[in-house]
C-alpha cells in the first residue's frame, strides 16, 4: 500500500492548485506545530487518534522526502540503519458562512525503506467539522470528527511500547463542543468519544478499546497576539481482551478486563509577533487502571515548536517534545538490584527536531530537516535512540 501513497500525495496537488483565502473574520492560524505533524509518519512517531485542526479556506500542503534512519525498528540492541523514501499531503477546505462553519480534512502519509520491506509505515486520516462560531460573543456549539487507518513499527496503548510486525489500527473519534464567549474570555465545555481496533495476531491478546472524555477550557486571547488555553480533560477507557497486571507483570485475575481512567491538565499557549509564531503545550497527566496498578503513573510533559521569520524567503522551525513518566506499582525489570520492587520505575522521552525551508518559487520550497530521539525506560526493551535527516521538496498552498 505505501507503494502507491507516494504518488498519490502528488496527484492530490492538482485539483488545489488554486488557494482560497480564510474567512475575513478569522486570523491565519499560528502552526509551528503543523511541521511536525507534515512528517506524519516521517519521523517515525505514532501520533495517536486525536481531532485534526478545523480550519476554512482551502489548502494543501505537500512533501516528498528521502532520507536516512540510523535505527529504523527503535531497539538499541539490534540497530539497523537504512535509506527511506517517504511523502505525506495534507488538504482542507472549509468556509464560514457567518451562521454556520463547516470543512473537511485529510492526511496521507507513507514511508518506504529501500530494502527493509517489514518496515514500511503507512497512515490515513480523514475528518471534518460543523459549528455555530462564537463570533463577537454569545454561545457557540459544533462537533468535529477524524477517522484513521495506520500501520506503524510502534504503537503506545497503556504505557510503554508495543512492538508488533503487521500491526495495523483504525479507529473513529469525534468531540462536541458547547461554549460561550465574552469578549476576548471563551469558556468551553466539551465530550469525547472514540474506538480504536487493532489487526489481530497470534497469541497476542486483542489490543481494541473505546474511549470516553469529557473536558472544560478557557481561551483568552491578548489582542491576537497571545493566546492561552488552561484546560482539563478526564476520561475512562477498556480494552476488549486485555487483563490487568500485577506489578511483576503476571494476570491479576482471567476475568478482570483492562480499564484505565486518565485525568490531565495543563495549558496551550500560541504567540504570534511577526518575527516569531510558537505554540506549546504543557501538561500533567495522570492514569490510573482498574485494580492492580500496573499501568498506573504520572507523566509531566512539554511540547512545543517555533517559527523564525527573520528572512522573508527561509522557513526556520525548532521544536521540542519532552516528557517524565513515574509509574506507581511497577517492577523495573532492567534492574540488577534485589530491591528493585521497591525502586520506582520510571520513562523519559525527548525528541528535539529542526527544519529550514526556503520558498524557491511562490508554492515551491526546498528544504531539510533533522531529528533526535530518546527514550530511556525501566521498562524491558522500551528504550531507544535514533537520529533521522531528510531533504524535501514541498508544495504549500
Amino acid at each position: 500500500m505505501v507503494r502507491w501513497l507516494m504518488p498519490f500525495c502528488l496527484v492530490l496537488a492538482l485539483p488545489l492548485a488554486a488557494q482560497s483565502a480564510s474567512a475575513s473574520d478569522e486570523k491565519k492560524p499560528v502552526e509551528p506545530f503543523a511541521d511536525l505533524e507534515v512528517g506524519g509518519v516521517a519521523d517515525g512517531q505514532y501520533l495517536p487518534l486525536a481531532l485534526g485542526r478545523d480550519r476554512t479556506g482551502l489548502g494543501l500542503r505537500t512533501r516528498a522526502s528521502v532520507g536516512w534512519d540510523n535505527n529504523i525498528f527503535k531497539e538499541d540492541r539490534n540497530l539497523d540503519n537504512g535509506l527511506f523514501g517517504d511523502a505525506v499531503a495534507q488538504a482542507w477546505v472549509g468556509h464560514n458562512f457567518g451562521l454556520v462553519a463547516l470543512g473537511a480534512r485529510g492526511t496521507v502519509a507513507g514511508r518506504l525503506y529501500f530494502g527493509e520491506p517489514d518496515a514500511d509505515m503507512w497512515d490515513l486520516k480523514l475528518g471534518g467539522f460543523v459549528k455555530v462560531p462564537y463570533g463577537g460573543g454569545g454561545w457557540g456549539f459544533g462537533i468535529s470528527a477524524d477517522v484513521l487507518y495506520q500501520q506503524l513499527q510502534t504503537y503506545e496503548l497503556t504505557g510503554p511500547l508495543t512492538r508488533q510486525d503487521d500491526l495495523r489500527a483504525s479507529g473513529g473519534i469525534a468531540r462536541v463542543h458547547v461554549g460561550y464567549s465574552l469578549s476576548f474570555l471563551i469558556f468551553e465545555l466539551g465530550f469525547t468519544g472514540k474506538t480504536t481496533d487493532f489487526s489481530e495476531e497470534n497469541a497476542v491478546p486483542s489490543y481494541d478499546n473505546w474511549e470516553i472524555g469529557s473536558d472544560f477550557s478557557v481561551y483568552i486571547n491578548a489582542w491576537d497576539v497571545l493566546e492561552i488555553r488552561p484546560y482539563i480533560e478526564f476520561s475512562y477507557a477498556w480494552f476488549r481482551d486485555q487483563f490487568d497486571l500485577q506489578d511483576d507483570g503476571t494476570l491479576l485475575r482471567q476475568e478482570d478486563d483492562l480499564q484505565l481512567l486518565k485525568f490531565n491538565y495543563g495549558a496551550d499557549v500560541r504567540l504570534d509577533i511577526g518575527l516569531i509564531e510558537a505554540e506549546a503545550r504543557v501538561y500533567s497527566l495522570r492514569q490510573d487502571d482498574s485494580a492492580a496498578g500496573f499501568n498506573r503513573y504520572w507523566q509531566y510533559g512539554l511540547r512545543g515548536a517555533l517559527d523564525l521569520n527573520l528572512y522573508e524567503p527561509l522557513r526556520i522551525t525548532f521544536g521540542l517534545d519532552a516528557w517524565h513518566r513515574e509509574y506507581d506499582d511497577r517492577v523495573d525489570v532492567d534492574s540488577l538490584d534485589p530491591d528493585s520492587t521497591v525502586k520506582t520505575t520510571f520513562e523519559r522521552y525527548a525528541m528535539l527536531w529542526t527544519e529550514v525551508a526556503y520558498n524557491v518559487y511562490s508554492f515551491l520550497y526546498l528544504g531539510g530537516r533533522y531529528s533526535y530521539s530518546r527514550r530511556i525506560s525501566d521498562v524491558n526493551a522500551a528504550g531507544y535512540a535514533v537520529h533521522t535527516a531528510t531533504l524535501f521538496v514541498e508544495l504549500n498552498f
